[in-house]
């Protein structure tokens, strides 16, 4: 566990003391004349003159497995009736048991002793601030973050995840291809040695340039002797993966949350809790807390509440007899109730870790009657229905190939004829 002590000045400490209700009025010094302050006060409408706070001191611990949110508050030198008010606030946006390694715990204090916030960051670099005062309430902050587009080339000589390993590239990826490629080719037997590999993906960064959250690819582009496959995830559809053969749509696939890594396919699997080769009757998206899920297809909601190990779930019933479902819920969208009517693309909710799951991630499910089907491949098919024009997927194409030549320079793979 590491362990970093900050001196905050007044500067650092202006977001937090709006917060905590300071007045956010200019400060006039001291040893200018009375009647130059009285006259500031008058042309402010006599608001009084704002006080200036003492400095504060702010605390901060990584948390390392094991740690509670109790215990690090208490090492922290926090008494209990502030740890109770910190945890109760918290709980309305973030479960303090929720806490993983790697995550980020700051207290700040006045130099008296008296701590005024508490507040936890997440590795996707959002924060959860606890103001502490005799109303005690909880914040989440967005990361101030630039987007970097990278984009990459390297010829794969044994496997895709050795290729990416060896040149420094995400090794997720080579899971995520892995996954979507599935139907068009087995990436361990297929993959001869005389591919060529392009990839451009995005990754937020903080301004000290550290990373936060998972990398988004956004184009891929696999070649060799006999044929050339590409993935484009259109920029204004995140949640859509279009998949091409020598510049022909061949399929497209629609998933609930952007962003997400999937780590569970459909079928057979060895359940992550209780052991042992189940079936799973859907697909497991990983992605950060509080992340939007939203509905693959118009339809309505038939259902809204909790399932035994599913935890917080939402049902949408679509046209010919299907039905899909998000699982795992940490909240529900506002206002959501059985009988509205769904587009694709509204809210349902927000990812999380309720029922039972091993952490944060989206189970989703397509069922015909009372029969699961792949929702990536028949379940998709059938709840989508239509197919998107030639011009529509030929643009999305030509538009990623532009962007990664922007990237990593003209080469064989983008030059070949745009068809």
């Amino acid at each position: 566990m590491t362990r970093r002590w900050l001196l905050l000045g007044l500067v650092g400490l202006g977001p937090l003391l709006a917060e905590a209700h300071w007045q956010e009025n200019t400060l006039l010094s001291p040893s200018e004349p009375a009647s130059t302050r009285a006259q500031a006060l008058t042309q402010r409408g006599s608001a009084p003159l704002a006080v200036q706070p003492p400095e504060s001191v702010a605390q901060e611990l990584t948390v390392a497995p094991g740690d509670t949110l109790n215990a690090l508050l208490q090492q922290l030198g926090v008494n209990a009736e502030t740890r109770t008010q910190a945890s109760t606030s918290l709980a309305e946006r973030f479960d303090p048991r929720r806490l993983r390694p790697g995550d980020r715990l700051t207290v700040t204090s006045l130099t008296t002793g008296q701590p005024v916030s508490v507040a936890i960051e997440r590795d996707s670099g959002i924060q959860y601030v606890v103001t502490l005062g005799e109303r005690p309430s909880t914040r989440i902050v967005s990361p101030r973050l630039d987007t970097l587009t990278l984009g990459r080339e390297v010829d794969i000589e044994t496997s895709l995840y050795a290729a990416l390993a060896a040149e420094g590239i995400p090794t997720r990826f080579a899971v995520d291809l892995e996954v979507l490629l599935g139907g068009l080719m087995d990436t361990a037997r297929d993959i001869s040695g005389a591919e060529r590999l392009q990839l451009l993906w995005e990754e937020d960064r903080r301004e000290d340039g550290t990373r936060v959250g998972p990398p988004r690819l956004t184009y891929m582009g696999l070649a060799d002797p006999s044929a050339r496959l590409e993935m484009v995830w259109p920029t204004d559809q995140r949640a859509t993966v279009m998949l091409f053969k020598d510049g022909s749509l061949v399929e497209t696939k629609r998933f609930p949350v952007l962003g997400a890594r999937l780590t569970s396919a459909f079928g057979n699997r060895r359940h992550p809790v209780y052991g042992g080769v189940r079936r799973h009757d859907g697909v497991d998206l990983a992605a950060p807390r509080g992340t939007p899920v939203m509905a693959t297809a118009p339809g309505r909601v038939s259902f809204v509440g909790r399932r035994g190990g599913y935890g917080r779930v939402v049902e949408v019933e679509h046209e010919r007899g299907t039905l899909s479902r998000y699982t795992h819920l940490s909240r529900f969208a506002s206002g959501l109730s059985v009988g509205d009517a769904i587009n694709a693309g509204d809210t349902l909710g927000e990812v999380g870790a309720s029922g039972l799951t091993t952490g944060p991630n989206l189970h989703y499910e397509v069922r015909v009657g009372d029969r699961p089907v792949d929702p990536l491949e028949e379940g998709q098919r059938i709840i989508l229905g239509e197919s998107p024009a030639p011009q529509d997927y030929r643009s999305v194409l030509f538009e990623a190939r532009g962007r990664l030549q922007k990237a990593i320079g003209t080469s064989g793979l983008v030059a070949l004829d745009n068809r």
